[in-house]
């Protein structure tokens, strides 16, 4: 796979890790550009594509999470990131439900709103969190219905 076939395949996925992390499009970017120099500066070899994807979503979280931890990020969240549908799909959800589940997942802890976003608005399957994050599934799995028990509650 060449280099351009790489970028085009894990774009989103980085760069919706990124948002959920950073929630801003222009840092986002930032943290964007930095996985793929991270990737490019020198030749890697993987034992497969998912090995790659593994790598790049690690590096991802890791690159957000430094960026939040080094510019000293504010919790506040860019009012033009949620009326977009790579956030919330293509759900027949009212504006109220979404803004009532944005707060709830605002007001959980930060281990269980990750999981909850990485699963549900990036998409990623429990196995792939548990690599990313460097979990077990089944700690994942845990965590993922501590999370949706939490977010129903708040949701009531």
């Amino acid at each position: 796979m060449n280099d351009e076939e790489i970028v085009r395949k894990y774009s989103d996925m980085i760069y919706g890790v990124a948002m959920r992390y950073v929630r801003n499009r222009t840092d986002a970017d930032d943290v964007y550009s930095d996985v793929f120099y991270r990737y490019f500066r020198r030749q890697r070899t993987f034992d497969s594509e998912e090995h790659r994807k593994a790598w790049l979503l690690r590096v991802t979280v890791n690159c957000s999470k430094d960026f939040v931890m080094n510019r000293g990020y504010s919790e506040e969240i860019q009012e033009d990131m949620f009326g977009s549908e790579t956030l919330y799909g293509t759900t027949e959800a009212s504006a109220e439900d979404i803004l009532a589940v944005r707060e709830a997942i605002k007001k959980l802890d930060d281990e269980h709103r990750e999981i909850i976003e990485l699963y549900y608005f990036s998409g990623l399957s429990v196995g792939e969190i548990g690599q990313m994050l460097q979990k077990s599934v089944n700690t994942v799995k845990s965590q993922l219905l501590r999370g949706r028990n939490k977010l129903k509650e708040l949701l009531v």
